[in-house]
């Protein structure tokens, strides 16, 4: 049986959470390769313009193993997918075709098609997704869900929302935790405090919170906590607020902004490169997450196999992910600063919440996510 993945984003600039899901998936089913499974991609990649910048994609281009299609813009090929006109693509013969982004692709042939949807924010918080994405997906993610030969989903909360909203059959839908990318956070790519003050002007210890600034997040309540934090506590550890900074986001600039002006301690990093994202996990004190809604929570994820002690906040999902790995906060600026002073002033409480923390992000594994797509696709 022949895979083939949708390769583009392996190859993204500034890569998000749904790129590095794509990577860690595609290195964890290569592993799985034997006579009976081969791995394959596919990539537009117009007039070959782009040089290919992923050790993965470069390593199955040396095998010819990566098909690049170079007769069509991708930019130009999903607003014909969008509205319905996109022709078939003629890619290499193959069981499978992984469309890892959200929705398919027309393609000539027999081969089936398997989607990952990563959430359905787009239906359930439309507020929360940009305006232009919310009117692709809505037309184009509910249309792929609906044709679809296989759902992938990234966690059970996400595959209820699916069955429950969508009228999926969860025969049709595999449920696939993501796991940490051990390697990448591992504390030998530490690159030390020394590392974060040369380029994010971090000097103190600090309470992280990491991802995109966009509303669905909720970093107000995040900033707001750390300003009920008691002067002392705030005088020792700033707040740092890194990622990229996101759409609709005027709103938590001015508070950002006024809380500086006030003598606050907030730092906001911008976008944060890959080898960086240890060293900024891995330092910190304290981590927090206060998002309105999630699909899975991949930084939560992060921060604990990263030894920090977490508070989230209390939605199913991130419940799902964290467990009692981290403590749990009502969506309330009052309950966070409580729970974040009471670490503080507990450092026994928060080495055990630590040790939770790392046991609970142990329990989940690439090989075991791996096995599961396999034996599905293999079921047909």
């Amino acid at each position: 049986m022949k895979i083939l993945v949708e390769a583009s984003p392996l190859e993204q600039d500034n890569p998000s959470g749904v790129n590095y899901f794509t990577e860690w998936l595609a290195r964890a089913l290569e592993t799985k390769t034997d006579r009976n499974f081969r791995v394959g991609y596919f990539y537009l990649n117009f007039l070959r313009r782009k040089g290919l910048k992923n050790s993965l994609s470069q390593r199955a281009a040396s095998e010819h193993r990566f098909q690049q299609i170079t007769y069509l813009p991708q930019k130009v090929y999903a607003k014909l997918v969008y509205f319905g006109i996109a022709p078939p693509l003629l890619v290499e013969s193959s069981d499978w075709v992984l469309f890892p982004n959200f929705y398919t692709w027309p393609i000539f042939g027999r081969a089936k098609k398997a989607v990952i949807i990563h959430d359905i924010a787009y239906l359930v918080y439309p507020e929360y997704v940009e305006e232009k994405n919310r009117k692709f997906l809505s037309k184009v993610a509910t249309r792929s869900i609906h044709s679809a030969d296989l759902i992938i989903s990234n966690s059970q909360f996400t595959t209820s929302e699916i069955i429950s909203r969508m009228g999926v059959s969860a025969d049709n839908i595999v449920t696939l935790n993501i796991p940490v990318d051990g390697e990448q956070f591992d504390e030998k790519h530490d690159k030390g405090r020394s590392r974060l003050v040369e380029r994010y002007g971090i000097t103190k210890p600090y309470i992280l919170s990491l991802g995109t600034l966009e509303p669905r997040k909720n970093l107000e309540t995040i900033v707001l906590a750390y300003c009920l934090l008691p002067a002392s506590t705030r005088e020792t550890y700033s707040l740092v607020l890194a990622g990229k900074w996101g759409w609709k986001i005027d709103s938590l600039r001015e508070l950002i902004a006024k809380k500086q002006a006030e003598g606050f301690d907030i730092i906001t990093t911008g976008h944060v490169d890959s080898d960086d994202r240890a060293t900024l996990y891995r330092n910190a004190s304290f981590y927090t997450i206060s998002s309105f809604y999630e699909g899975f929570g991949m930084p939560l994820l992060e921060a604990m196999f990263c030894g920090i002690p977490t508070i989230s906040v209390d939605i199913p999902v991130l419940r799902e992910v964290g467990e009692d790995g981290c403590l749990w906060a009502a969506r309330d600026p009052k309950d966070f600063a409580r729970l974040l002073q009471h670490l503080v002033d507990t450092p026994k409480e928060a080495a055990a919440l630590t040790k939770r923390g790392q046991k609970r992000a142990s329990q989940f594994s690439w090989d075991k996510t791996a096995d599961v797509l396999k034996k599905r696709l293999l079921k047909g």
